[in-house]
């Protein structure tokens, strides 16, 4: 938090929100060797780590369009393959 004194004499108060990211969704597709095809890709915004739990991506899930009860997640390590960089999500602790 940061506050700047403007030119009329008021206080701004500024915020910044440096723990938040997107989440680059990939989803609808199918594994092919080692890529991912016929994907939708969907973009969620202002994402807090803080707050990131299985519960919150069923419902990115859900926002997506899937209504399924049992899903599975996974996630690509950076700089990875999708042979060797694709992890489960298993628990909270891996989101």
């Amino acid at each position: 938090m940061v506050t700047q004194l403007l030119d009329n004499g008021l206080v701004a108060l500024l915020l910044f929100f440096p723990e938040l990211f997107s989440i680059e969704l990939h989803h609808g597709g199918e594994i092919s060797y080692d890529m991912y095809v016929g994907e939708k890709v969907t973009y969620i915004d202002n994402c807090d780590k803080d707050l990131m739990s299985l519960p919150v991506i069923d419902d990115m899930a859900e926002a997506v369009g899937y209504i399924e009860r049992f899903m599975n997640y996974y996630f690509k390590i950076p700089n990875m393959d999708l042979s060797n960089g694709l992890k489960q999500i298993q628990s909270d602790s891996d989101v």
